[in-house]
């Protein structure tokens, strides 16, 4: 009997020591910053030292502001910050979301205009193109039928019609309802029977030089084309025919004849500019376009909502 009082007295003293030092390893460790999520990584730690010894090299960083750790071994850096670059806006994403709110433009005769002198001009929309298919391009507002386009395509043409997108069989006349031609723009209706799909306009005023922009239009013709650039300059003035255009956006995104009224897109697929004008010593695309920002036609759009 005194032996098992022996025994048991010496265990509970060295259960108790035990204890004791746990508790004083476990102040110290959290007086230090490691805490119970640190401490059951150890065993973890253990069997990997074991299985790997250049775990015996490693050395463990925790940055200030997370949680998570990035560790060094043998050269090495593994950190759960770091990961494959990667993006869910791809050019084509963002096209798909105009496209279809991108229409062609045409008409049955023009009116022979002055020609202009000068280097800078609009893609004229002569009769030669109207014969290819149309005169240009435009950019559904809503799905009641407004369409922004630029007013130089269509101040001179008579029997306007809009063919819509994949709609290649249905051509919708249209009549203009709003213009500024300090803008070079121009607001059109047509009556689809239809909701059509409408663009989102964005923030022209956000955009930088060398930003990437997409271009949709109608070149000769040929529907729907797809170009894409960088912006060169986000306000460039210029004069076409005696009249200045102001704080114009700059591009090197191939535009041509067909392609004024079109939309410049940033790669979120959002509309930030009017293709509107090139700079053709040859009288076609020689790497300079131009573009109305998008953000100084919203007062014109304002003004044709019912």
């Amino acid at each position: 009997m005194d032996r098992l009082k022996e025994f048991l007295g010496s265990y509970l003293t060295g259960f108790l020591s035990i204890l004791l030092v746990l508790n004083v390893v476990i102040v110290l460790f959290s007086l230090i910053g490691i805490g119970w999520d640190k401490l059951l990584d150890v065993p973890e730690y253990l069997l990997q030292t074991f299985g790997d010894p250049t775990h015996y090299f490693s050395e463990s960083h925790t940055s200030t502001g997370t949680n998570r750790s990035t560790k060094t071994v043998a050269g090495v850096v593994t950190s759960s910050d770091i990961q494959l670059v990667s993006s869910d806006e791809t050019f084509a994403a963002a096209v798909s979301k105009v496209r279809p709110a991108t229409v062609n433009i045409s008409c049955e005769t023009i009116s022979r205009a002055t020609p202009g002198s000068g280097n800078l001009q609009f893609d004229d929309p002569a009769l030669d193109l109207a014969s290819l298919g149309g005169i240009g391009s435009g950019i559904i507002l809503d799905p009641s039928g407004r369409i922004l386009t630029c007013y130089h395509i269509v101040s001179k043409a008579s029997n306007i019609t809009v063919t819509p997108f994949g709609y290649e069989a249905k051509r919708y006349p249209a009549g203009i309802i709003a213009k500024d031609e300090g803008l070079n723009l121009a607001v059109l209706q047509i009556n689809a029977g239809y909701e059509l799909p409408a663009a989102t306009l964005g923030d022209s005023s956000r955009m930088e030089i060398a930003d990437a922009v997409l271009a949709i239009g109608s070149p000769f013709g040929l529907e729907q084309s797809v170009t894409h650039g960088i912006i060169s300059d986000t306000s460039r003035d210029i004069m076409i025919e005696g009249i200045t255009y102001r704080g114009m956006m700059q591009t090197d995104v191939a535009i041509n004849r067909g392609s004024s009224g079109g939309p410049l897109l940033n790669v979120n697929g959002e509309v930030i500019g009017v293709n509107m004008a090139i700079y053709a010593p040859t009288g076609v695309y020689n790497g300079v376009s131009f573009a109305m920002p998008i953000n100084k036609a919203k007062g014109l759009l304002a003004k044709t909502i019912k």
